[in-house]
């Protein structure tokens, strides 16, 4: 034994003294016989490591106990598959790291992490045909561990007694260095042996201990295998930093790349087929892989890397295409994270905003009107307060704000954020004041402004209308009306006219006439240019001891007395412009 560490410090302090001389020529051109003395000394070294390390005691594993030594060692490798001799000197070193890594999670991240540093280390002009080489063996060496391990459970043969130091092995490398899930026929086989596991025993992890691959799971087609990474996900928590990230990376250009130019990257480098990836699956993935980052692990690992990712997902969330819900979960996640920071990434536009919101009406699942909420609070309430946005961003903000608002008024059917009036009602009566903005910036309020005075008049008038008809049936229920399009308070005497004002002023009407009985008014917007108005519905609704039906009454013939200031809001503001 301790013959055997003499060796083992000689053969390090022998290399360090190679690294040295390797150093000194390094930018100088050296002589042709220092040159070859160098190589030399090199081969020797590799003859005299390899002797070493093939008569080492099989309870010793080479990557445990001598990476110092092992790493250098897979220079060799380059040309593995020159010889195809089954007992070359390269294949029996190599059968025998591969049973040690098999049962051994130190070995396997030794290895790994020597290839890491040869490919941070060295020029990827001499370095990358080994790392392609030992990246082959790797795939292959994993590819029939896992085919041994799937068959020995299929025959249930599989004893955990036996065989677990091999599955946790197993895991542990897919899991740790995901880059492997790139080979299709592992991360095919791999799908079938973790669910196998999962469904006899469940795998967990253990604590402390970040698995990248669990996220890669993420992205599988197989609705089990995702089930499994987002439960392993969730016992590891959120990815914190970029460098967290960077076993990922591979993968994540990848599939980035791949949802960019809607095309298989070229499998020509590799000899072994790579995945083949599906775009539902991919937006799936990243649907899921958000939740899981923190703002600076998803702004210096994703977006910094591949600032075209949020482009990707704006395209996305415009189009009417199965990944509209996806895209939107994915934007929504970036906002949620990173809130103004996204804002200053990507100077978001009118229209980006616009086409966000409408991709979360298309939803259909209640998000709408809390994003809704969320979205405006964000630009009238951060954005315009923030001194990291120039001026012009502040009122762009307003402007994409009220936008919104209009958007709310004008689909079908209309959902107008009447709830939170307070939040923008005042931004859009100073719009609509300062006389000192540009027509651009402007001009949303003012277009809003009159949405909201014929919205608010046509759906108190027909509650007005359909009152009346009601009462003249006698009908002791007032609340249920009979729905009748032929009688729409603003629509007759007119002739319909290609680009024609009243052609708006009766789609607005005709929309807020049949959502008349839940409608919203907001009749504070009116009275801040109509102030007699606002005097009018103070004194009506300080009247008390009314019954309902008087009531009733009174909102009636309140509503026949909202037509006159209403004509006198749109005169007040036609002026303003």
């Amino acid at each position: 034994m301790a013959s055997a560490a003499a060796r083992h410090i000689v053969l390090a302090e022998r290399w360090r003294g190679i690294q040295e001389d390797e150093e000194a020529e390094d930018g100088v051109e050296p002589s042709a016989a220092k040159h070859r003395r160098l190589i030399r000394a090199k081969e020797d070294w590799f003859s005299h490591c390899y002797t070493f390390l093939v008569n080492l005691p099989k309870k010793e594993h080479i990557w445990c106990g001598y990476a110092d030594i092992m790493s250098p060692f897979l220079e060799t490798f380059h040309g593995f598959f020159d010889d195809e001799d089954e007992n070359s000197s390269l294949r029996i070193i190599w059968r025998r790291i591969s049973q040690e890594m098999g049962i051994c999670t130190q070995c396997v991240c030794e290895h790994h992490q020597a290839q890491g540093f040869f490919d941070t280390e060295y020029r990827s002009d001499t370095v990358d045909p080994l790392l392609k080489v030992l990246r082959l063996l790797d795939e292959e060496r994993v590819t029939e561990h896992i085919i041994q391990i799937n068959a020995k459970i299929q025959l249930k043969e599989y004893d955990p007694s036996c065989h677990g130091a091999e599955v946790v092995s197993l895991m542990f490398e897919v899991l740790m260095y995901p880059v492997l899930l790139d080979d299709q026929s592992l991360a095919n086989r791999f799908q079938i042996f973790i669910e196998t596991i999962d469904e006899s025993y469940e795998v967990s992890l253990s604590t402390n201990q970040q698995y990248p691959g669990v996220y890669a799971l993420l992205f599988f087609k197989s609705c089990q295998a995702r089930a499994i990474g987002l439960r392993l996900a969730r016992s590891m928590g959120k990815l914190r930093r970029a460098v967290d990230l960077e076993p990922l990376q591979p993968l994540l250009q990848k599939y980035i790349n791949f949802l960019e130019a809607e095309v298989l990257p070229s499998t020509s480098e590799h000899s072994r087929p790579r995945v083949q990836l599906k775009r539902a699956d991919i937006w799936l993935g990243f649907k899921s892989f958000l939740g899981f980052l923190e703002a600076p692990a998803f702004e210096d690992g994703v977006l910094e890397k591949y600032p075209v990712f949020l482009n990707i997902v704006l395209n996305h969330v415009s189009d009417d295409t199965s990944d509209l819900s996806c895209a939107v979960s994915c934007l929504k996640a970036s906002f949620e994270m990173l809130g103004c920071k996204l804002w200053l990434r990507t100077t978001l536009s009118p229209s980006v905003m616009l086409i966000y919101m409408q991709s979360l009406e298309a939803l259909q699942d209640g998000e709408h009107e809390k994003q809704r909420r969320n979205v405006l609070y964000f630009l009238l309430h951060q954005v315009t307060r923030s001194s990291n946005f120039s001026a012009l961003m502040r009122k762009n903000a307003t402007k994409i704000a009220l936008l919104i608002v209009q958007r709310g008024y004008t689909m079908s059917p209309p959902c107008p954020p009447s709830e939170c009036s307070h939040m923008w009602g005042p931004s859009l009566i100073s719009s609509i004041e300062d006389t000192s903005l540009h027509d651009s910036l402007r001009q949303p309020a003012l277009g809003l402004i009159y949405i909201i005075i014929i919205s608010d008049a046509s759906a108190m008038i027909s509650y007005k209308l359909k009152y009346e008809a009601v009462q003249k049936l006698n009908i002791s229920k007032p609340a249920m009306f009979a729905d009748d399009d032929d009688e729409l308070p603003f629509s007759h005497d007119t002739k319909e006219k290609p680009q024609s004002c009243w052609n708006d002023f009766n789609v607005l009407n005709k929309l807020a006439s049949h959502e008349c009985k839940d409608w919203k008014c907001i009749p504070l917007l009116c009275c801040c240019l109509v102030p007699s108005f606002w005097k009018e519905t103070t004194k009506r609704r300080n009247q008390e001891g009314q019954g309902s039906d008087e009531l009733m009454m009174s909102s009636s013939s309140l509503t026949s007395d909202f037509a006159s200031p209403c004509a006198e809001a749109l005169l007040v503001t036609s002026t303003m412009e």
